[in-house]
């Protein structure tokens, strides 16, 4: 058995790259988890991969898309990708997913965001939409996370800077606090670029599908 750590900017095509880079080596996926993936021994380019997002469904919806996999012969693990979300507990609330999805449990969609989907390499490329519609209405579906990412970035920044400006007293004014304000800032700052930058990446590539099928809206 082989474990590897790995951390993805890119959660879907990077991730999905490095696994089929794998699979070329050898090694076949067995445990995934946030960060390590485990690994056994096979043939050069006996499985290939690919990934789905599915934070956007309801429970349900990811039950009867696993049972689906499993009827048509393609194996999956199931991992997480939080992003754009509120969490109360045990309990997160999603504002951009489908009806029946809001609310996400530990019992139930938390932690299960992504699926890697695994099968035997036939010579052919291993496309999860059969058409340029499906893609595009995936990838309208991963942007939506980012973009209510991005307003909670702005919220978040306008109330720290609004609590500078109006609300700190002398005892807060201190150097100490200063500083973990700047760092605050920093992160948000961070945050903010690294969302637009996924919003614009995603948005391009959806223009680009739209016209090469001279897609309307």
């Amino acid at each position: 058995m082989i474990k590897k750590f790995r951390i993805f900017l890119n959660p879907i095509e990077g991730q999905e790259k490095w696994l089929n880079e794998k699979a070329a080596e050898g090694l076949r996926l067995l445990k995934v988890g946030r960060f390590f993936y485990e690994f056994e021994q096979c043939k050069n380019n006996q499985y290939q991969y690919a990934v789905d997002y599915i934070g956007n469904n309801s429970n349900a919806q990811r039950k009867e898309y696993e049972s689906f996999l499993e009827e048509v012969g393609i194996n999956y693990f199931e991992k997480p990708l939080n992003i754009g979300q509120l969490s109360f507990g045990k309990v997160k609330y999603r504002p951009y997913a489908n009806k029946g999805g809001k609310l996400a449990t530990s019992w139930g969609m938390i932690n299960r965001e992504l699926l890697i989907l695994e099968k035997e390499c036939n010579g052919k490329p291993f496309n999860i939409y059969s058409n340029a519609e499906d893609k595009i209405q995936a990838l309208k579906e991963r942007r939506k996370p980012h973009i209510y990412l991005f307003i909670l970035i702005l919220l978040m920044g306008g109330y720290f800077t609004f609590a500078k400006r109006y609300m700190l007293d002398a005892a807060f004014m201190n150097s100490q606090n200063s500083f973990s304000n700047s760092v605050v800032t920093l992160l948000l700052g961070v945050m903010g670029t690294i969302t637009i930058a996924r919003m614009v990446q995603l948005s391009l590539s959806i223009k680009s599908l739209k016209e090469i099928g001279n897609i309307q809206e």
